[in-house]
């Protein structure tokens, strides 16, 4: 059984990643995901319609999911195309070269449901896979999740809130009250504690 919680994966959290996907002409394609684990094998996608890794993912029922830490591969790969000599092959797929670890997931379903917000309607895939093979490269793998940066940053605002004029104190509780929003959206039991209690603390100042 391939267990996600070997590389840091905890049940029903989101976590930031790079997507490879094999393009038609069967180069490399990369591009920043967020992944739900639901159980320890199997992951979710919400990804909307338009991009070449919906294409790729939807043709190939397969694809790469790297576990990084690189700054730079998240910026290259949201702009531009990454460029091909960072990937390497492995079986059927591509992972990223300087990855801490990747796994390869099988497609189980594809549900496309249409979305309507404030920018219009749009096709969204609700995609389920499993994992099918899990390769750690380095031993101090941890998945990025975006809770933890979230609970930093407020508490930079925290520390700094009574030291500043009453303008750019309500905009640093307004900062902390955004990213109690994302905590409560990505973040973890501890994680949301952890931000009740940098909220508690502003309410009692």
């Amino acid at each position: 059984m391939h267990d996600l919680t070997s590389i840091g994966m905890k049940k029903g959290l989101l976590y930031e990643t790079v997507l490879s996907t094999e393009n038609p002409d069967k180069t490399p394609n990369a591009a920043p995901i967020g992944v739900i684990c639901k159980d320890k094998n199997e992951i979710v996608l919400y990804l909307y319609e338009g991009t070449q890794t919906v294409e790729n993912i939807k043709s190939n029922k397969i694809f790469t999911v790297n576990i990084l830490k690189d700054p730079l591969i998240f910026v290259e790969c949201t702009i531009g195309d990454l460029s091909s000599d960072k990937f390497k092959l492995h079986e059927n797929g591509f992972y990223i070269e300087n990855t801490d670890a990747f796994f390869n997931a099988e497609v189980k379903d594809i549900k496309e449901v249409q979305k309507e917000d404030k920018i219009g309607k749009s096709k969204l895939n609700i995609i389920t896979a499993q994992v099918t093979e899990i390769i750690t490269k380095n031993e101090c793998v941890k998945p990025l999740n975006r809770a933890i940066f979230a609970i930093i940053e407020s508490l930079v605002y925290l520390t700094r809130i009574d030291k500043v004029n009453e303008d750019t104190s309500k905009l640093y509780l307004n900062r902390i009250n955004e990213m109690s929003r994302l905590v409560n959206r990505v973040g973890g039991l501890n994680d949301k504690e952890a931000m009740k209690k940098i909220l508690k603390h502003v309410q009692e100042k």
